[in-house]
């Protein structure tokens, strides 16, 4: 695969970087929240072909291990409930290449034209996202949760491109005002009420788990980007103490409870942790060996979804939640270094983002399955069975590619050090 210089990207000091007065402004061009001032001896760095295929590599092997399992997991539920033993295994398989045309359209596309479709992205999620809401013929309720429209054969859920919206938004906005990056009324304010109109609508499911994941992205991508972090602590700490009130409800709260103290609810919010924690155990170092997993024989709800990494130890071991978990950290590595060398403000927030959005997502599902977090119902990405899931972080990682394979302006510091 070639890897082009793209024409526009910037070797002396970014024009933008000026205050409204004309007068040279503070550039964020390096680690999280520090401010330097633009260098005019900044150079231009070549393409780094290692990132990409890092990148490229560790999510194919993380596809394939989760088609793998997911046929593993699904084959006993399936064989009851479908037509055919192999019916989950078949759709992954068929989104897996749907999600394989869209990362390779991502990949062809400069990021910069995805950023500019940032806010049609968003406006689109918010307005699926108020249908969701609706009582139609077209939204699907699964367990008490509304978070699928379309019909039967193709459920799209809207919360999984509020994701993608949100970053792709964000890039743009924070990109254009880097100027007068620490003046909170433009950059954290404004973040803030777009994130409190998807946070609503996403609870309104319900949907903790997706809520507290956007806000994450949120906050990492406006730390990065050198904002106030005292105002934006200041903000965190009061939608924090919303979340956990509002986890104090419901399921929500049942779940938290089962947490606690999953043998005390044993029977029933703590039974899919006590179950995925014995599967766990069961696997020792090296599983018990690829389809012989016990969990699936209906023990373990949701194997081929939200609960995938049980099984992967199980049958798989420690040694296959360590693959696993090595894979994500080479990924979001290889991802938070090409948003370190990208040729501007824009590129490194989409990098930062993207990794950021599946580095916690995964985090997340691996914490549940291990009990060190309470149920989320988020699925593991690029493993678990999920149409919605899989082509939107494919194509999300579409773009990191082509953040990666562009030219990268390096600092003088670090041109010398490589």
């Amino acid at each position: 695969m070639r890897f082009p210089t793209r024409p526009d990207a910037r070797s002396e000091v970014d024009d933008a970087a000026e205050t409204p007065d004309g007068q040279p402004g503070r550039l964020h061009i390096g680690r999280f929240s520090r401010l330097r001032p633009p260098s005019p001896l900044r150079v231009v760095a070549d393409p780094s072909p290692t990132l990409f295929w890092t990148i490229l590599v560790s999510v194919g092997l993380l596809c394939l291990i989760g088609l793998v399992f997911v046929l593993s997991a699904s084959m006993v539920d399936a064989g009851h409930n479908k037509s055919t033993s192999w019916y989950w295994f078949l759709r992954q398989a068929f989104f897996l290449g749907v999600g394989a045309v869209a990362m390779w359209v991502a990949v062809r596309v400069d990021y910069h034209r995805w950023i500019r479709l940032g806010p049609l992205v968003l406006i689109a999620s918010v307005a699926a996202l108020v249908l969701v809401l609706v009582p139609t013929s077209l939204r699907h309720e699964i367990n008490g949760a509304r978070r699928w429209l379309g019909p039967d054969s193709i459920r799209f859920q809207p919360s999984e491109l509020a994701k993608l919206g949100l970053v792709l938004w964000l890039a743009g906005l924070l990109e254009r005002r880097r100027a007068v990056m620490r003046d909170y009324r433009v950059t954290i304010l404004p973040a803030m009420c777009v994130l409190g109109v998807v946070a609503v609508l996403i609870v309104g499911e319900p949907d903790l788990g997706t809520t507290t994941l956007v806000c994450c992205i949120t906050v990492v991508m406006l730390a990065v980007a050198g904002t106030r972090l005292d105002v934006l602590a200041g903000l965190a700490a009061p939608a924090a103490a919303l979340g956990l009130a509002f986890s104090m409800r419901g399921y929500h709260r049942a779940r938290l409870l089962a947490f606690l103290d999953p043998w005390a609810h044993a029977n029933n919010a703590g039974w899919q942790t006590l179950q995925s924690q014995v599967g766990l155990a069961s696997g020792g170092l090296v599983g018990v060996g690829i389809g012989n997993s016990k969990a699936k024989w209906g023990f373990l709800p949701e194997a081929h979804t939200d609960f995938i990494f049980a099984i992967i130890g199980e049958e798989a071991g420690l040694v296959g939640c360590v693959v696993v978990l090595g894979l994500f950290l080479v990924f979001i590595s290889a991802g938070v270094n090409a948003g370190r060398r990208a040729a501007d403000l824009s590129g490194m927030l989409l990098a930062v983002g993207i990794s950021s959005w599946i580095g916690i997502q995964a985090l997340v599902n691996m914490g549940v399955a291990v009990g060190a977090l309470p149920n989320k119902g988020i699925t593991l990405p690029f493993v678990s069975y999920g149409g919605t899931s899989l082509i939107m972080t494919m194509f999300a990682t579409g773009i990191l590619l082509n953040v990666a394979k562009a030219p990268g302006t390096v600092e003088p510091a670090l041109a010398r050090r490589r």
